[in-house]
């Protein structure tokens, strides 16, 4: 990412970058006890229209790239978009250095894997590589496998259309979700992946044109789940749906994502999608999400990095 791309973006130090995002504000959002709104919407050009498996299954995957872009914008993040994929390189902090959007021919496959591996290799900084249906050659795993990459989870592409999502559930007494200007400090920041994390989606949610939408659970005024909402690609990309274990079963889960989804469907989108593990895959099913496609997420560890290729 060169200086000239993103010069107000360079900081010289983390607490520069912490203290010229002191005091951001979100515009055209307002908050209430219940779920605030937003209403402006998207360019209707944008949004995605076309509903076949193929299309949406891309769209999981085009998607997943915005959410990269978003986190490359971060000024400690090196990014490269090359003509043939994406990458962004962090060293050993957060975001996680990940490559997507291969789209490497069988006979620039193994060259592309080695060139962008090398990088990582010489700042002994693992790899992560998502696949996805648009990812090329189609035995993209085989040429990441023989040069050290691991498949770590598969996960089941989904895709529901935001006219069709049942209701919110009733939260226990003192149980609401809040849009918020940033995502809640679920745990205490007392790491610095932690707080890299923190500000980095703080970052992501503040920027404008506004991409990112944050959602808290609150029981009794303390943040006990989030997500997030990603506009690109022409839909509504879902992340982060989590809740703090104690707090589960109780409902939180399904009204933040259907605080998300009415959301996005206020700002005009058609189509919400995500990754799903096994772990979500009921949650979403509930909300009429269907299988559009498949993604496996590859990483290159430290540990195969203690000897070489």
């Amino acid at each position: 990412m060169s200086e000239a791309a993103l010069p107000e973006r360079r900081h010289s130090s983390l607490a520069e970058f912490q203290t010229s995002m002191a005091g951001h504000a979100i515009s055209g959002v307002s908050l209430s006890g219940g779920v605030a709104n937003r209403t402006v919407g998207l360019p209707a050009e944008s949004i995605l229209r076309d509903f076949s498996t193929e299309k949406l299954g891309a769209a999981v995957e085009l998607n997943s790239a915005e959410w990269l872009r978003l986190e490359s914008e971060l000024p400690w993040v090196e990014f490269h978009e090359d003509s043939d994929a994406i990458w962004m390189f962090a060293g050993d902090t957060w975001p996680r250095n990940t490559v997507a959007l291969a789209r490497f021919t069988p006979a620039t496959a193994d060259r592309r894997i080695r060139e962008i591996l090398s990088h990582h290799l010489a700042h002994k900084a693992a790899c992560n590589w998502i696949v996805g249906p648009l990812s090329a050659p189609a035995d993209l795993g085989k040429h990441l496998r023989a040069h050290g990459f691991s498949c770590r989870i598969h996960c089941a592409g989904m895709a529901c259309d935001l006219n069709d999502f049942p209701s919110s559930p009733p939260l226990p007494p003192g149980g609401r979700i809040c849009l918020v200007e940033e995502p809640p400090m679920m745990v205490p920041l007392t790491t610095e992946l932690r707080r890299r994390r923190h500000l980095g989606r703080r970052t992501m949610a503040l920027r404008q044109p506004k991409k990112v939408w944050c959602f808290s659970a609150m029981l009794d005024g303390v943040p006990v789940g989030e997500t997030m909402l990603c506009a690109g690609a022409g839909v509504a990309g879902i992340y982060n749906v989590e809740v703090l274990e104690k707090f589960r079963r109780q409902g939180f889960g399904s009204a933040l994502l259907h605080a998300a989804l009415s959301q996005a469907r206020e700002l005009g989108l058609r189509i919400a999608v995500l990754s799903a593990t096994g772990m979500g895959h009921a949650l979403y099913t509930r909300f009429n999400f269907r299988e559009v496609c498949k993604l496996s997420f590859w990483k290159y560890g430290k540990m195969r990095q203690l000897s070489p290729l």
